[in-house]
Parts: C-alpha cells; structure tokens; sequence
C-alpha cells in the first residue's frame, strides 16, 4: 500500500528490495505461503498503481486496516485459450448501460480465504484483448459467485486455487480499476520478480536440507563428490538469489523497461536454478530422503508444480526478441509480457 494512503510503501517507489527479500524468505520456509502472500501483496499493490483517491478510501484503505485478503483471479477456463489475447470472459452491457459479468476462471490462489477477488477481463471491442483488460474487484460473498473445489494437485496444495465462476453480476462503477488496457500499458511489470523470489526460496530451501542432512552422515559428510555438489549448488542459488535482488533494485532506481527486461531474465535463470537445485538435493541425500517425513519431498513437489504456472519459454523468446531489437521492450511489437494469472 502507497505511504500517501497509510502503508509501508512496499512492492513501489523504495521498497521492491524488502519485498522480494520477504516473499523468498517465506519460500525457504513454506513455497505455498510465500505465494499466497505475493498474490495478496501484489494484488492490492496492482490496484493500488491505478485506484483512485475515492477508490482507495472506499475499498483499498478498509482492505489494509482490517487485514482483509485479495486474490488476483485471471486465467481462463477453456484448454487453449490461455494465450494472450484469446481470453473468453467478457463484459456485456445491460439493459440499464450498466456492466454484467460472467466468467469461470481457475487457479484461484488465496480465493476460498479472500475477501475479494480481482477478475482480469475484458470490455468488448476489436482490439486484442490486453488492449482491452480491465480489473474488476469482486466481493466474495455475493450470491452470484460460484466455487469450484477441484485443486488436486502434486504440489503448492496449501494454495487451495480453487476455480470460481460469476453469473451475471452487475458490477458497480467503482468496482472497475484503470483504463481499458492499462496493465499493458503502465502497470510496473514485476510480478515476474514474485515467482522468481518463490523458486530461489525453493532452491534455498533444498540447499539447506542438502547440507543438514550430510553433515549428520560422515560417510557423506566426507565424500569430495558431494561435497563438490554441494559447492555447486550453492553457487547456483547464490547467483540466482543476486539477480533477484539486482532486478528489484533496478526498479527502485530506474523503472521501466530495462528493469523489467532485468526481472524476465531473473525470472528464466530463477526456475532453471530452483529445478535443478531441488532435483539434485535428492541425488546427494540418496533414497532414504524420499520419504514423506521430510521437508525435501514437499519443496521437490511445490517446486515442480510452481515452475508450471506459466510458460517459461515465451518470456525467453520475448526476452531474445527485444535484445535483437535493441530497445528492451517486452510491450511492444517486439515482445509482450502475457497478461497477470492466478498463480498455482
């Protein structure tokens, strides 16, 4: 929440650092707290770039001061149509000129315990559709809300992303954050920073048994093959952990496409590392670290299931893409970061 209405400041102007510094340190802890809390955070923070002074005193302030809880709701339900631009939800017009909307979306993060959700949609129109997003906050408690309890995942389990469907709501004017498009256009593109502080937190978290375990067993404890795995391993979440706090800084000093283009190859760098870290923690522990008891089993599922939540290799082509172009623009023609989605 901005100082200018009572918060910390956090995830904007100075704060970028403490805030990814938080969320990977839940991580380390618990992956699918860290995220629940980034969902939140980011949610709010989203809101918040865009809101005005009456939107702000009416829903964003009351949020804060009561604790309340957001989730941003954003993927869609159809296989296939979650490429940017092929969304399905829309808005409709009602008899009254008022906005109606209709939508089932999944992935839900935080939704069985939010307050509110933010639904990413779209108004009609002929542009594509990020041209077109809008956000949309939505009390939980209405009866046009409808939830669908099927998260039966191999991982992140404690999100409870369950789906929701809303029929036909009619949405208050304040209830509609920013211009039509405005997440493409203005929105600091940093929640990529929000997935890449959960995979070194992960990644961390793995090292941190790797290392524990060992050192309880001299056999291993002294064995140069694993203690030259272990060297390597804690380069590897170095280096990431580096980049993840250099990105965050790049936005406090110089927003703006440089820093988001610093955040995508944080975020590629991040997934490979955390993959690789919490697989090869398991090569080093041995067989007797599978079992359910230990922690290595729960970081080695949340890390498999998170690094799914979007694809990695459209950003690195969009990355690739604007360095050819030599301009750093993931927005524009020569590559667009795809629309914000509940994370998994």
């Amino acid at each position: 929440m901005p100082e200018k209405w009572g918060g910390d400041g956090l995830w904007g102007e100075g704060g970028y650092v403490e805030y990814y510094e938080v969320l990977e340190h839940l991580a380390s802890i618990d992956p699918p707290t860290g995220q629940l809390l980034q969902v939140h955070s980011h949610a709010l923070g989203m809101l918040a770039h865009v809101a005005t002074d009456e939107q702000a005193q009416e829903y964003l302030v009351p949020i804060a001061r009561s604790g309340q809880r957001v989730a941003s709701v954003g993927s869609e339900s159809v296989p296939g149509k979650t490429n940017r631009g092929n969304s399905t939800s829309e808005l409709v017009r009602g008899d009254n000129g008022r906005w109606r909307l209709t939508c089932e979306k999944h992935f839900a993060s935080v939704g069985p315990g939010a307050d509110y959700l933010i639904i990413w949609t779209a108004v009609p129109g002929e542009d594509s559709y990020d041209a077109r997003s809008v956000a949309i906050l939505v009390p939980r408690d209405i009866p046009e809300i409808e939830w669908i309890n099927n998260w039966d995942t191999l991982g992140m389990r404690p999100t409870v992303s369950w789906g929701v469907r809303i029929n036909d709501w009619e949405v208050p004017e304040s209830a509609m954050f920013g211009h039509s498009g405005w997440f493409e256009d203005s929105d600091p593109r940093t929640f990529t920073l929000g997935f890449a502080a959960n995979h070194i937190g992960s990644a961390r978290a793995a090292l941190e048994f790797t290392i524990g375990w060992v050192k309880e067993r001299p056999h291993l404890s002294t064995d140069q093959i694993i203690q030259h795995q272990i060297g390597t391993m804690s380069a590897y979440v170095q280096a990431a952990r580096t980049s993840l706090l250099t990105a965050a800084r790049a936005w406090e000093e110089h927003p703006g496409a440089a820093a988001e283009l610093a955040s995508v190859q944080t975020l590629v760098v991040a997934k490979e590392i955390a993959l690789q870290v919490t697989q090869q923690a398991f090569d080093v522990c041995g067989a007797r670290s599978i079992f359910k008891r230990y922690q290595l089993e729960q970081i080695f599922r949340d890390t498999r299931t998170f690094t799914l939540h979007y694809r990695v290799d459209g950003y690195v082509r969009d990355l690739g893409a604007s360095l050819i172009a030599g301009d750093y623009n993931l927005r524009g023609n020569g590559g667009v970061a795809p629309a914000p989605v509940a994370g998994a």
